[in-house]
């Protein structure tokens, strides 16, 4: 069991580092596959979050691409944000918390999928019209 722990994590991590939703994947994981509390689950998806942000800000440091007072802002108002979703998380029942948090995954792949269909439309009209202005290039060389 724990070598498929080891598989899941990796496989979250790498879902998140696509851009998937590894966190909510993880949530998953551990409240269906292993039968934890939401509110423990959430608070592992928590952890993991911390780690990867905490790599990606070392990466990002090195190379010189952040704004500290930014940084500063979103910190302030990310330890706030904490703290109290974890006083209203604790007075919630489980069956509550889980199902806001089901609803609030819907939504977030309801709104990634409009997303994805945006951009598909847009880069295929920047196709188009990229094929129509090289046709015209063409006819414009043809008679110079």
């Amino acid at each position: 069991m724990q070598i498929l722990g080891i598989l899941v994590a990796f496989a979250t991590a790498a879902l998140a580092g696509m851009g998937v939703g590894g966190g909510g994947l993880l949530v998953l994981y551990l409240t269906l596959a292993l039968h934890m509390e939401q509110l423990s689950a959430q608070g592992v998806n928590m952890l993991f979050f911390a780690a990867a942000s905490a790599a990606s800000l070392l990466i990002h440091a090195r190379k010189r691409k952040l704004d500290m007072r930014v940084i500063v802002i979103c910190a302030i108002f990310a330890l706030g944000g904490a703290y109290g979703g974890s006083l209203l998380a604790n007075a919630m029942e489980t069956g509550l918390l889980r199902k806001i948090f089901g609803g609030f995954l819907i939504f977030s792949g309801v709104l990634v999928f409009l997303k994805k269909e945006k951009s598909s439309d847009s880069s295929s009209a920047e196709k188009g019209e990229g094929r129509a202005n090289q046709k015209k290039n063409k006819g414009a060389q043809k008679h110079s």
